[in-house]
């Protein structure tokens, strides 16, 4: 069986977080609303759309794709119905501005250590490695022993 765990970004190359080169990977979900929380993407415990209304150019294009109908316009402004929205990532594959993201995606221990092991000579080299971050990582107990078991 293999584990997935949800996740919402890999960084390569980080210098910030740990001794060396590292990669992090960024668990999603977090039960604390920190003010002054770094990666509030990551709060959320399932997939989700982020929308950038400054991005938004208001071509309706989202509203026409989305199969839900959570994407609407109100007042000359695009608007999320999130109690709707089901983030399948419809909307951001089509918004021609990028004012969409869909952020989360299940991976395996795998897919992660593929990514991870393409910076093998850095972390040898700088006495670097793989941080795991969020959001919160043991909101996934199970998925990050596994990773940093096999890591």
């Amino acid at each position: 069986m293999s584990i997935k765990g949800l996740i919402f970004n890999i960084q390569r190359y980080s210098v910030h977080d740990g001794p060396g080169i590292r990669t992090l990977v960024f668990i999603k979900g977090c039960p604390l609303r920190c003010l002054w929380c770094c990666n509030p993407e990551g709060q959320l415990p399932k997939p989700e759309v982020m929308y950038f209304e400054n991005l938004c150019s208001r071509c309706g294009a989202c509203v026409k794709v989305c199969p839900y109908s959570a994407s609407v316009i109100k007042d000359g402004k695009v608007v999320i119905l999130r109690d709707l929205c089901r983030a399948c990532g419809e909307c951001a594959k089509v918004c021609p501005n990028n004012a969409r993201r869909l952020v989360g995606n299940y991976v395996t221990v795998d897919e992660v250590l593929n990514e991870v092991i393409k910076d093998m000579k850095f972390y040898v080299r700088s006495g670097g490695g793989l941080t795991v971050g969020g959001g919160e990582p043991l909101t996934q107990p199970e998925f990050v022993k596994e990773l940093l078991r096999r890591a």
